[in-house]
C-alpha cells in the first residue's frame, strides 16, 4: 500500500515536471508594471519570446481585453532590452551604440504602431553568429561581443514611457492612447555550442 502511494507521488511529480519543462514558450500574464502606481496591473501586452538554436525573436501582443494600444518600439527612442544570464548566473551586459551616435530624439507620430486587441507586432529578433572570441550578435542598439559557449537564459524587457507624438503635418504635439509601463517576456533557453 505504501509503496503503491509512493509510486503514484513519484509518477504524479514526473507528470508535473514534463510539463512545466514542455509548456510552450507564452509570455508572463500580468507581468507588467504601472509607471504611475509602480504595481502590478491587468497587462495591456504579452511579449512572447522564442529560441530556435542560436536565434532569438520576440513579438508583442495586445490584450483582447483592452481597447487599441500606440506602440513606440523604436531602436533609438525606446528599444526593447535582451536580458542573458549565462548558466553560472553571470549576467551578459552589451554595449549600448546610442552611447557614440547622434540621432534626432523626436518621438513623431510615424513612429507609433496601433495595435488592435488580439494582434501582434513583430518587435526584434536576433541570430547570434559565431566569432573569434566566442558568440556576436545585436538586438537593437545593444551589441553583444564574445559571448562565451553556454546555455542562456533570455528575456527581453521593454519600457513604454512615451504618451505623445510629434504630428510633423500639424507641427503640434498630440497625446496618443499609449500605456506606460513595463513588460517583461516569458524566459527561454539560447544555446550557443
Amino acid at each position: 500500500m505504501c509503496e503503491m502511494y509512493l509510486l503514484r507521488k513519484t509518477m504524479l511529480g514526473m507528470v508535473l515536471v514534463c510539463c512545466v519543462a514542455c509548456a510552450t514558450p507564452k509570455g508572463l500574464p500580468g507581468d507588467s508594471i504601472e509607471a504611475s502606481t509602480g504595481k502590478r496591473t491587468g497587462n495591456p501586452f504579452e511579449i512572447r519570446l522564442t529560441a530556435k538554436g542560436a536565434e532569438l525573436k520576440a513579438v508583442i501582443e495586445v490584450s483582447r481585453k483592452t481597447t487599441e494600444k500606440w506602440v513606440l518600439h523604436d531602436m533609438h527612442l525606446q528599444p526593447s532590452r535582451l536580458e542573458l544570464i549565462s548558466s553560472t548566473g553571470t549576467v551578459r551586459k552589451p554595449y549600448d551604440s546610442r552611447m557614440i551616435k547622434k540621432f534626432d530624439t523626436t518621438p513623431y507620430c510615424r513612429l507609433f504602431w496601433e495595435v488592435a486587441p488580439g494582434k501582434s507586432l513583430d518587435f526584434w529578433s536576433v541570430r547570434f553568429q559565431k566569432s573569434r572570441d566566442g558568440y556576436k550578435g545585436q538586438w537593437g542598439p545593444f551589441h553583444f561581443d564574445e559571448l562565451p559557449a553556454d546555455d542562456y537564459r533570455a528575456r527581453v524587457i521593454w519600457t513604454s514611457n512615451r504618451t505623445q507624438c510629434f504630428d510633423e503635418n500639424t507641427g503640434q504635439t498630440r497625446k496618443l492612447l499609449s500605456w506606460k509601463g513595463r513588460v517583461r517576456s516569458n524566459q527561454v533557453f539560447l544555446h550557443l555550442r
